[in-house]
């Protein structure tokens, strides 16, 4: 072993049997030929070659890391070390070399082009898969486009009003949704950069966007809109023109789920004997939500047999590629036409089922259930049961409303509350589970 010392001549094999002393984290050896050069022995087991020195004129002790032992031996370390003792004398920082070395890959991260970061399969479009963010199409979509001014530049050259002009001329298109997404993402992508190394900090911190007038509220035209019983029919019928697109859409209709949910559902992992599983990983709120296997469902899915694909296992695959739908704006255009109804989003087939859910009978908070939004307040802290009777039922009564409009079968079984008493849920979830036990043989 070596000896307790601190101070000693540090040779390879005198290294090689030195410990750390018990209860420390850390512990230098100190050469008592080279003032300065030191060794650093860690609890993890890392030995390190440094030189200690103090700058002229100056206190306090500063140490340049020289290798790590034993691939950097005795001979190198005390090279290395007469090398720094040089400098110092010549009043010189032997760590300015480092310093610089950083500066200037500080300085080739910010010269990097915008281009360069949102291309795809680059940077930031890698960081976002990898991290599983859901809606990192779209977020890609909107950076590309609203900073294609500004590709040729570096992330560091943005300026707060570049970035806010490109809102501007979004909006003024009347797309304020999407002028406010832009801005949400091109935030989140300097956050990105400046945690890269990009940029020194996000010139968007601290923006808080204008607060809306009276006149503003009054006159801006409600987001979203619920299709009359007229349209649904209308729409119901036209896709059945459309192959798998139309299948998705009355998939949406039914499952109250957002546009992208469905895409990703697959035959073996989310079809269930009965029901239709959303995972959580790749819904908006992080929720996983499910849709009962009811006659109109098993329908959609009886018809999606007829396009399944030896090479995909998607219950509505891409139409040209078979893997995963996209391009809706299109085939959204495509059957406003078909259906001849007036111009409606693929998300307002989810304000329709809630808005279906609602005459129905069942409240709010059942159909936040339903389609897979967060429950209000504490409610999502406490109360972890899954209400599966209560859920099954509000969209058995929601589709077989829907049944009734487009001449389908109906289940004939469905129960409707009365909005009248706001115990009516729980009676109806009461109800509805002593139903099931006594169908099961429960005593």
């Amino acid at each position: 072993m070596a000896k307790a010392a601190s101070q000693l001549t540090l040779t390879d094999a005198l290294i090689r049997t030195a410990s750390l002393p018990p209860g420390k984290a850390q512990h230098y050896l100190h050469d008592d030929k080279l003032p300065g050069l030191a060794l650093r022995m860690r609890a993890t087991g890392a030995r390190t070659w440094v030189y200690l020195f103090t700058k002229p004129g100056e206190r306090g002790t500063q140490r340049k890391t020289l290798g790590p032992w034993p691939k950097f031996n005795e001979k190198a370390a005390r090279k290395a070390a007469t090398i720094a003792a040089g400098e110092v004398i010549r009043g010189l920082d032997p760590n300015d070399d480092k310093r610089e070395a950083r500066r200037l890959q500080a300085a080739e991260k910010q010269r990097t082009t915008l281009a360069n970061l949102i291309v795809e399969d680059g940077p930031y479009e890698t960081s976002l898969t990898g991290r599983q963010v859901v809606n990192w199409r779209p977020a890609m979509s909107a950076l590309r486009r609203g900073l294609k001014d500004h590709v040729e530049g570096s992330a560091a050259d943005l300026t707060r009003r570049n970035i806010m002009a490109a809102v501007d001329k979004i909006a003024k298109t009347g797309k304020r949704g999407a002028a406010k997404d832009f801005r949400k993402h091109v935030h989140t992508f300097l956050e990105w950069c400046v945690g890269e190394g990009y940029v020194e900090h996000n010139v968007l911190a601290g923006y808080r966007a204008p607060k809306e007038t009276r006149a503003q509220r009054v006159g801006r035209r409600m987001k979203g809109r619920a299709l009359t019983d007229a349209e649904i029919v209308k729409v119901w019928q036209a896709c059945g023109k459309l192959g798998t697109f139309g299948l998705l859409t009355r998939m949406c209709l039914l499952g109250g789920a957002r546009r992208s949910e469905p895409t990703m559902i697959e035959w073996k992992r989310h079809v269930m004997q009965d029901r239709i599983t959303f995972d959580g990983a790749w819904t908006k709120m992080g929720l996983h939500h499910d849709v009962p296997r009811t006659h109109l469902v098993d329908d959609v899915l009886a018809a999606a047999r007829h396009f399944q694909r030896a090479t995909s296992d998607y219950v509505f695959p891409s139409p040209k590629t078979g893997g995963q739908m996209s391009g809706f704006t299109k085939m959204v255009k495509r059957l406003i036409k078909e259906a001849e109804v007036d111009k409606f989003t693929m998300h307002d087939l989810r304000r329709s089922l809630r808005t279906i859910m609602s005459r129905c009978g069942y409240d709010n908070e059942i159909q936040r259930l339903c389609v897979g939004q967060k429950p209000g307040g504490i409610d999502q802290v406490y109360n972890h049961d899954e209400q599966w009777i209560i859920r099954k039922m509000a969209f058995e009564a929601a589709h077989d409303y829907i049944a009734e409009l487009v001449g389908a079968e109906r289940a004939g079984k469905v129960v409707r509350l009365q909005r009248t008493n706001p115990l009516d849920p729980i009676k109806a979830e009461l109800l509805g589970r002593l139903r099931e036990h006594f169908a099961a043989g429960g005593v």
